[in-house]
């Protein structure tokens, strides 16, 4: 039991390090290739959990060789336009590119449906739908059905960036304090001026570029309430 749970553990870091030397952060950015990769990777550290005379060394070798192989082929493909993956254009200036759904095999039914995903209810409300080289749609809608900008209506407007979670559970967050450019005393000044005492009473606490402030502070548990298993 304990050589199948070191060999699981060694497998599994095996396994993370190849995905993240391929460079993918999400499955649905992975190409045809890395996908095709990943499957092969996945079949081949399944063997060696399970059946223990499987050198682990002959797996971990096949691993890594498939990795150099698709690490190699993406940068030629990045310095070979023909070996580049391209974005297929389904829909240019309002027209229906015909020859092109048939050439990426892209039902008509399919590409309404994924217009409606985007929130177009009407196939003639889009200028142009690119299928890109990661199997997403990208949907660029005629003028008249796109939304105003805040610019357009001349509208003035602050950028107040993100909201920096500054307290988290109780407990300061040290890093997110760094980014919001505070410090702990200047959090803990602000907390006590909202009419709290103790970083206890936090669930989060967070501030944004314009020094806007949001507190959410702690529930405790209802005890009438029975628990789940």
């Amino acid at each position: 039991m304990a050589t199948i749970l070191i060999r699981t553990i060694i497998v599994y870091a095996v396994l993370m390090l190849a995905i993240k030397l391929m460079g993918k952060r999400q499955i649905g950015e992975l190409q045809i290739s890395e996908f095709v990769i990943t499957l092969i990777i996945a079949e081949l550290v399944a063997y060696p959990v399970m059946d223990s005379d499987i050198p682990l060394v002959f797996v971990i070798i096949a691993v890594i060789m498939l990795v150099v192989i698709e690490v190699v082929m993406s940068y030629i493909s990045t310095k070979t336009k023909s070996l580049r993956p391209s974005p297929c254009i389904l829909i240019e200036k309002g027209e229906i590119k015909q020859d092109n759904l048939r050439r990426a095999r892209f039902a008509v039914n399919e590409l309404i449906s994924e217009i409606r995903l985007k929130n177009y209810p009407d196939i003639s409300m889009i200028d142009y739908a690119i299928l890109e080289s990661n199997g997403k749609l990208s949907v660029i809608p005629k003028p008249e059905y796109q939304n105003a900008t805040l610019t357009q209506l001349n509208i003035e407007y602050e950028n107040s960036g993100i909201a920096h979670p500054v307290i988290i559970n109780g407990a300061l967050n040290p890093q997110s304090i760094a980014e919001a450019g505070k410090t702990s005393e200047w959090v803990l000044q602000s907390l006590s001026a909202q009419g709290y005492n103790s970083l206890s009473e936090i669930f989060l606490m967070s501030v944004d570029n314009s020094d806007k402030i949001f507190i959410c502070p702690l529930q405790p548990p209802d005890k009438n309430k029975p628990g789940k298993f």
